[in-house]
């Protein structure tokens, strides 16, 4: 036996842990039981937010931050702003304009791409072709339950007592 192998013999994992150990040097494994994982309280997300908040506060009036920066922050957000609706990109173009600002070798690039295109458009235009009529089909669904969500949300709106007092409550059915 060699020396390593003699001393690596001796060796005993530590008492915290059950045995299990990682292929190769390093330290063992602990075993986690389901008990330990349910056991730990959920984090306090509310406190956390506290803590971000104050660090940031603290950040601003010590001047940790950039102007800019600043001044973009008081921007109001507005994810829609400037967006087409969905219905713009539904269609889907299996060919896109070709063009080149290079004097002389852009004209035969560019004349190549078209070349290219044409001999792959059997198989590129149906593709195109299955994709916009997909889209268009999950534009309609997507319509469909906007409206059908605006309805319920008009119904749900809490009707106006009768006159005639509070409602009496109705016979059981036989």
């Amino acid at each position: 036996m060699s020396d390593q192998s003699a001393a690596g013999a001796d060796r005993q994992p530590p008492a915290e842990t059950t045995g299990a150990t990682r292929a190769g040097a390093g330290p063992p494994i602990r075993q986690v039981d389901a008990a330990d994982i349910d056991a730990s309280p959920a984090p306090d997300v509310e406190r956390m937010v506290g803590e971000v908040t104050e660090e940031v506060e603290r950040g601003r009036r010590e001047g940790s931050y950039p102007a800019p920066l600043l001044a973009a922050l008081e921007v109001p957000f507005h994810p829609d702003e400037g967006l087409e609706p969905p219905e713009a990109s539904a269609v889907v173009q299996s060919a896109r304009p070709l063009r080149s600002t290079r004097p002389v070798v852009g004209e035969l690039t560019v004349f190549g791409k078209r070349v290219v295109r044409r001999l792959l458009s059997w198989y590129v235009a149906p593709i195109a072709r299955d994709q916009t009529r997909f889209n268009l089909a999950i534009l309609r669904e997507l319509r469909a339950l906007e409206e059908r969500v605006t309805r319920i949300e008009g119904s749900s709106a809490p009707s106006a007592p009768e006159q005639g007092g509070p409602e009496r409550p109705r016979p059981p059915a036989p």
